[in-house]
């Protein structure tokens, strides 16, 4: 799951120059990041891990990313 979204954020970056700051993933992928990180539920030790903002959607196929300024706020 991880290297997907390495590739997503890369495949991002690359066409908008500029990296995202928000990953759109749902419940199942969520679940399955978590296990390959060995994190706990902690949303806080996730997001600094990316380096980005997670939102989770329940009827997302795949994971998705974008750049949004007010996730840019809060990350700074």
């Amino acid at each position: 799951m991880l290297s997907f979204i390495y590739q997503v954020c890369r495949g991002y970056q690359q066409t908008h120059h500029v990296r995202p700051n928000v990953l759109y993933i749902s419940d199942t992928h969520l679940a399955a990041l978590r296990a390959e990180l060995d994190t706990h539920p902690n949303p806080d030790k996730l997001r600094r891990y990316l380096g980005m903002e997670v939102i989770v959607r329940s009827r997302l196929l795949h994971p998705k990313v974008c750049w949004l300024p007010s996730a840019a706020r809060k990350a700074s």
